[in-house]
């Protein structure tokens, strides 16, 4: 592909994350999936990640690739996306797009991992994905979708009408789609701690931010709220990574962006002469919400279980006169990580606060949590 192609590619999906673009935006090569434009190959390997229910009541898909590095040494280098998703049977395309712009790179034999989700109603779906970078290389790759129900999930209403392709761009689904809400709306923290699925893990994989964000999306699209506080943390690496006072729907792609920069395999010095970090960073949230200007009615924290689990001493914990807010934490722990485990600190600090944990294994705990937290 000449190089101005990719320039205007590059310009068109500025600023967007994996999310729907406009198809008329592109040249014809652009939109080329099957090769009629002969390029030089990327390497690259990708794999689809199979559709399964979310907590937000979608069929949740997407794909991982892996990219080795020593294809970029030194800066200055891009990679860009497009995907189109087409229901069988007639339906029309969607068209998703994202791109990233590379760090510096040293010379190296790893690979980087990239991925990407996307939302789907029940059916079957036809993908064809490719990704350019700025040596005007490709890489390409088709595969099908089976969106379905399993045996347990028969009475669940999917959230999306069959055919249908969605993003994460948090605007929500129709009202029309969602269930009725008769609940009053409520100033809302969440505190997200952008960790591994299984704390025995050390690694954020791709499908462990996935899972983040898209929870993120369900858990906004169905509670009523007022107004919402938004920080994302780590415990291990002891450090806020976003945070948002008003934080908006639109404003995903920043979130996203501050969990994938999560490197658990690289502490700081710092951070490993401070062994007690992580009780500090919980504590300093925590003071944060007690002792705020405009305090929430709910604080939630979301997300997988630490690997922490020790306590927060009482005294590091601001005394409040008068209303405070209600804690909740919402756990993930899927039947696949069904290991004994002792409460973490979260969940101790949380039973101080006199609140609530609530463990997350399948869409059905989510909304019945989700149910709990608004009768608070």
């Amino acid at each position: 592909m000449p190089r101005y192609l990719i320039v205007m590619l590059l310009t068109a999906l500025s600023g967007l994350g994996q999310s729907i673009v406009d198809p008329s935006r592109f040249t014809p090569a652009m939109l080329d999936f099957e090769g009629e434009y002969h390029e030089a190959p990327l390497q690259c390997e990708v794999t689809p990640i199979h559709p399964a229910l979310n907590y937000g009541f979608r069929f949740q898909a997407g794909y991982v690739t892996r990219i080795p590095m020593s294809q970029y040494l030194g800066k200055g280098h891009l990679l860009v996306t497009l995907m189109r998703v087409t229901p069988e049977g007639g339906g029309k395309p969607i068209y998703l797009g994202s791109r990233m712009r590379l760090p510096e790179i040293p010379p190296t034999k790893n690979e980087m991992e990239l991925g990407g989700g996307f939302l789907l109603g029940q059916g079957r779906y036809e993908v064809a994905w490719h990704m350019w970078d700025d040596k005007n290389r490709v890489c390409r790759k088709h595969w099908k979708i089976d969106a379905h129900l399993g045996r347990g999930e028969k009475l669940v209403t999917v959230a999306l009408p069959p055919g249908t392709v969605a993003d994460f761009s948090l605007r929500g689904a129709p009202k029309s789609l969602l269930p009725p809400d008769d609940a009053a709306p409520v100033r809302l923290t969440i505190l997200l701690h952008a960790a591994p699925l299984s704390p025995r893990r050390f690694r954020l994989g791709v499908r462990d931010r996935i899972l983040l964000t898209g929870t993120l999306s369900s858990l906004l699209e169905r509670m009523p709220v007022k107004s919402v506080r938004l920080v994302v943390f780590n415990l291990d690496q002891q450090k806020e990574l976003y945070r948002d006072e008003h934080f908006e729907r639109q404003s995903l792609t920043q979130v996203a962006q501050s969990i994938s920069s999560v490197e658990l395999g690289k502490v700081d010095f710092e951070v490993l002469k401070n062994r007690g970090g992580h009780v500090d960073l919980l504590a300093d949230l925590i003071n944060g919400e007690l002792t705020a200007k405009e305090p929430s009615d709910v604080v939630l924290f979301l997300g997988p279980e630490a690997r922490f689990s020790d306590k927060v001493p009482p005294d590091e914990l601001e005394k409040v006169s008068g209303s405070a807010p209600r804690f909740f934490y919402l756990q993930y722990r899927p039947y696949l990580l069904q290991t004994a485990t002792f409460p973490d600190i979260i969940v101790r600090t949380i039973s101080k606060l006199k609140g609530r944990t609530m463990v997350i294994r399948t869409p059905g705990d989510f909304a019945k949590a989700i149910d709990q937290v608004e009768r608070r």
